[in-house]
């Protein structure tokens, strides 16, 4: 095997490890976000920095002290409260209070009591304080559980959808309504996770936790895509927008920009294909109809963040002033602006951007150890 193609395998199990690291998966309600939680990684640790949205924005880091997060984390919110999601090898949930954030509240597993199997939680998503779903890359069911005290309440079994490796590989979860969507990934793991088979979302009702038809007759939603990497929804429009990356080494016909009719359960096909970002497709972040970004990487894994138009479809050039290195995650503050985690190895940091004229403002700003994720909250 030689280097370069020892490198892809590297580089493909890697993004395949953090698919789906996080961006601001409802859009277009709810209250604005204002201060920001910064996951943040280095050399096997983690720790959390905090970040003002306010110029000049200042940071607070490794909040957390001695307390050392899993390397492998993103971050979620509900109400007044902000859950680490400890993936591969932590299987956990970390819970943190804002107003006391140097001491967690709870840290609670995801794994079943009766099954060994590490679960890698890869998402969670909110009906209340009391409720929430934890999507688990490494098992087949839904985890139930209270998002406070980590109590489980039960499970909901997806295995009827699995490849031939036996695993559905749940990623991203969007809730609208009353209905649960859940990205099925569905990769096969005897090829290095390729995308060789199609991906599905499925709909899950949140009031009885089953199940149910997606369109009439149908159980899922049958993506045009492979290997969603992103799902986010935009409220103005009532569509769920998919960022498939298809096969990581290529752009191809099951990579690009996807909508999804909620209410039909049926896909609208590829708004953009990634051949015409220049590469495979990563995270997804999306502020109107008119003003979304997402990041594309070329043969080299080197990263970029390109606007787009949803309603136009028009792809502007890509954002300057970003190292090309790993960017997992991209997230807006409550004025629109767009922070990029840029995780360039000579100088990591927050990277601001101006949403209506695509120039940087402020940037890289120092998060201590190297960005992963970040999400915006009310104080």
């Amino acid at each position: 095997m030689n280097r370069k193609t020892t490198n892809m395998i590297i580089a493909i199990l890697f993004f395949v490890t953090i698919s789906g690291c996080s961006e601001n998966k409802t859009s277009g309600g709810g209250a604005s976000p204002s201060f920001g939680f910064v996951i943040t990684n280095d050399s096997g640790v983690g720790n959390l920095t905090t970040i003002t949205s306010t110029t000049p924005r200042n940071t607070e880091k490794d909040i957390l002290g001695t307390t050392v997060l899993h390397s492998d984390s993103v971050i979620r919110s509900f109400g007044r409260f902000i859950y680490v999601i400890q993936r591969l090898g932590a299987n956990s949930i970390v819970v943190i209070d804002p107003n006391n954030p140097n001491t967690p509240i709870a840290n609670y597993t995801t794994n079943d009591t009766d099954n060994p199997t590490q679960s890698n939680p890869h998402d969670m998503d909110f009906v209340s304080n009391s409720k929430a779903y934890i999507s688990r890359y490494g098992l087949n069911t839904i985890l139930i559980v209270n998002p406070l005290s980590g109590e489980q309440l039960g499970t909901i079994d997806l295995s009827q959808f699995s490849d031939s490796d036996g695993i559905v590989e749940m990623d991203q979860m969007v809730i609208i309504g009353d209905k649960l969507f859940v990205s099925l990934l569905r990769l096969d793991r005897d090829t290095f996770f390729a995308a060789t088979n199609d991906s599905y979302l499925v709909v899950i009702d949140t009031n009885t936790d089953q199940l149910i038809e997606a369109s009439p007759g149908e159980n899922k939603v049958l993506l045009a895509g492979r290997n969603p990497f992103s799902v986010n929804y935009l409220a103005s429009t009532d569509r769920i927008y998919v960022s498939n990356v298809g096969f990581f080494s290529t752009t191809g016909d099951f990579g690009g920009i996807e909508s999804i009719n909620p209410n039909s359960g049926l896909s609208e096909g590829m708004l953009i294909h990634d051949d015409n970002f220049n590469g495979p497709l990563g995270t997804i972040a999306i502020l109107s109809e008119t003003i979304a970004y997402v990041t594309v990487f070329d043969a080299n894994f080197n990263n970029f963040v390109v606007p787009f138009n949803l309603t136009t479809r028009q792809i502007d050039p890509a954002l300057t002033g970003i190292g090309t290195g790993f960017i997992p995650s991209l997230a807006f503050d409550k004025s629109g602006f767009l922070y990029v985690t840029d995780r360039d190895p000579a100088n990591p940091g927050l990277q601001v951007f101006n949403t209506t004229t695509n120039q940087k403002e402020e940037g890289p700003i120092d998060t201590g150890l190297s960005p992963n994720d970040v999400i915006f909250i009310n104080p």
